[in-house]
C-alpha cells in the first residue's frame, strides 16, 4: 500500500511539472516575435530612450548585430543604452503587470539584442524596426 502511495505521489509530481512547463512555454510563445510587443519597462529606463540588451560576453554574431544597432540609432539622433540586464520592481502587481513581466523576460530569453522602448520591446529587430517603434511609441510609458 505504502509503494502505491509513494508512486501516486511521484507521478502526480511528474504531472505537475509537465503542466508548468507548458505553460511557461505558451506564455512565452504567446506573442508575435516579428514585431514589437507591450512590456513591463525595466527598472532605471528614461522616457525616450532605447534600453539595448546583450550579454557582455555574447557570441561574435549577437555582438555585431548589437553594435550595429546601437550605431544606427544613434545616428538616427534617438537616444540609446546598452545594458547587459534588467530588473522590476513592482509591489504587489497586477495581473496585466505580470503579464507584461513575463513578455519582457520572453522577449530576452529569445536573443540578442533585445530592444525595449517606452512600453514596448523586440529580440533582434532591424534598425528600421527599431527606429519606427521609437517614434510611434513616443508618449507611450
Amino acid at each position: 500500500m505504502r509503494i502505491l502511495l509513494i508512486l501516486m505521489l511521484v507521478c502526480g509530481l511528474y504531472g505537475a511539472h509537465q503542466w508548468w512547463q507548458k505553460r511557461n512555454e505558451a506564455h512565452a510563445a504567446a506573442f508575435d516575435a516579428t514585431t514589437f510587443v507591450a512590456v513591463e519597462m525595466p527598472n532605471g529606463v528614461q522616457r525616450n530612450t532605447v534600453l539595448v540588451l546583450a550579454p557582455p560576453n555574447c557570441p561574435s554574431d549577437q555582438a555585431q548585430r548589437t553594435e550595429a544597432l546601437i550605431r544606427d540609432l544613434g545616428r538616427a539622433g534617438i537616444p540609446v543604452v546598452r545594458g547587459s540586464g534588467f530588473a522590476f520592481d513592482v509591489e504587489n502587481p497586477s495581473p496585466e503587470q505580470i503579464e507584461r513581466i513575463d513578455r519582457a523576460v520572453a522577449v530576452f530569453k529569445r536573443g540578442a539584442p533585445a530592444v525595449f522602448v517606452n512600453g514596448l520591446a523586440m529580440s533582434n529587430p532591424s534598425a528600421e524596426q527599431a527606429i519606427a517603434a521609437y517614434r510611434a511609441s513616443r508618449g507611450r510609458r
